[in-house]
């Protein structure tokens, strides 16, 4: 189909107020849509159904879905499009507010509560949105993320390109991904990662594999190498780790991978803490997970970053920092910057 046809369902469904998802798997040329005769929210408690979902990341489950039940999918070529420079505005206010809270971070992370936090923000950019032109640029600019336009009139309405997988489940093979540590992407491809980024996705990487360990066999768990892993205009450290084995309780799986140290913190029960404390800020779906799930044979969840909630003043984007004890407060400030320049240049 070409993208006349993909123009046409997305306007028809979002004029009618429908329920329904467009996305994209990372590498893939098929943009797959789930969609509603209704507005209705159905929730579930588990991985159990076939369908595309939705999690908040303060209350994981039970999570909003769109069933299959009414599925299309949609041989898409990008097309490129001249990209312009967007610069953030810096909202003083915000800023002080968000270096506040990193410096509390790095206080709690001195007196031993914590090894790492990421602490998040919210941007709001007034604009009129194409919904439709916003979301085919993202299938543009990142091929290797996982693009998605989410609409429920009952449940809200976002968009995203994540670089980050949460998990996935296919013939008995689990594989996840530990991701820390940010960089800007430069043509020549050559990165001084320092000992903050370095010491980070240590945690990240180790405290996944922990967590892997408690459900599987250690022999079974494989980690590869450290690399670089761009994500649009950034990069991040990153390590890919598998299990194959039979028999795996989805149920268990999400509780203990969910939300990963790479979005909480590291112990994650007391970054958790930390933040609904101090963090004052409502994720709602920011650093959820999100995805499209076949019955428990075949998952392919993410983490929901580099996102943004449409609303009826503009986008409302979230963006977050990894803080440790060798956190630049101004660095981390610049850093969440940059991350929402990941949707900026898609307008």
């Amino acid at each position: 189909m070409n993208k006349l046809d993909l123009e046409e369902v997305f306007g028809k469904l979002l004029s009618d107020d429908q329920a329904f998802v467009f996305y994209r798997l990372p590498e893939s040329k098929i943009v797959h849509c789930n969609f509603q005769n209704d507005s209705k929210v159905t929730l579930t408690e588990n991985l159990k159904i076939n369908g595309f979902i939705m999690s908040r990341f303060d209350s994981p489950l039970p999570a909003v879905y769109i069933s299959d039940k009414n599925h299309l999918c949609f041989e898409y070529k990008t097309k490129s499009f001249e990209t312009k420079e967007i610069v953030t505005a810096s909202n003083l206010e915000n800023k002080e507010s968000f270096i506040n809270l990193v410096n509390k971070t790095k206080k709690a992370i001195a007196l031993g509560r914590l090894k790492k936090l990421v602490v998040a923000r919210n941007i709001i950019r007034s604009l009129e949105v194409d919904a439709f032109q916003l979301f085919t640029h993202l299938l543009t600019l990142y091929p290797q993320a996982m693009v998605y336009f989410w609409h429920h009139p009952k449940a809200e309405t976002w968009i995203g390109a994540s670089p980050e997988q949460l998990f996935s489940l296919h013939s008995n093979r689990l594989t996840t991904m530990a991701l820390a540590g940010t960089l800007n992407y430069n043509k020549n491809e050559e990165y001084d990662w320092g000992e903050k980024e370095k010491k980070e996705q240590g945690w990240v990487r180790d405290t996944l594999r922990e967590d892997l360990e408690k459900l599987f066999s250690s022999s079974v768990v494989k980690c590869s190498q450290t690399f670089t892993r761009q994500a649009g205009n950034l990069v991040h450290l990153c390590n890919e780790i598998s299990v194959e084995v039979q028999n795996i309780n989805t149920t268990a799986l999400l509780k203990k991978l969910n939300p990963t140290p790479a979005v909480g913190g590291i112990p994650v029960e007391e970054g958790m803490r930390f933040l609904a404390e101090y963090e004052n800020l409502d994720r709602a779906y920011y650093t959820g997970f999100f995805g499209p799930v076949m019955g428990e044979a075949q998952i392919d969840l993410f983490v929901n970053l580099r996102c943004a909630q449409i609303i009826p003043e503009g986008l409302l984007m979230y963006v977050g920092a990894g803080i440790t004890q060798d956190s630049d407060p101004e660095k981390e400030w610049e850093e969440t910057q940059n991350k929402a320049n990941t949707l900026l240049a898609a307008l």
